[in-house]
């Protein structure tokens, strides 16, 4: 339980880093730092799943997986086309 809280709190706070680190301009800058904190967040509830063995967790760390992947991955091929 410990540990999944410890979790919870440092992908939050790195999040926020994050997040704040996103103010730049840069598209490519702005699309590592929407990776990066859907991977945290999965990672979190990877650990919330864990410690309350909530069942409908695993579908919805899939889900973000996926859409994370997706996104990552046409958000890259339009920020190339631009060039």
């Amino acid at each position: 339980m410990a540990l999944a809280v410890t979790a919870v709190i440092a992908a939050g706070i790195s999040s926020i880093v994050m997040i704040l680190y996103a103010r730049k301009d840069n598209s490519w800058k702005l699309l590592i730092v929407y990776s990066s904190v859907v991977t945290k967040i999965s990672i979190s509830l990877i650990f919330l799943k864990a410690a309350f063995d909530i069942r409908f967790f695993v579908e919805l760390i899939i889900i973000f997986l996926l859409l994370n992947g997706g996104g990552t991955i046409i958000a890259a091929y339009f920020l190339g086309a631009d060039r």
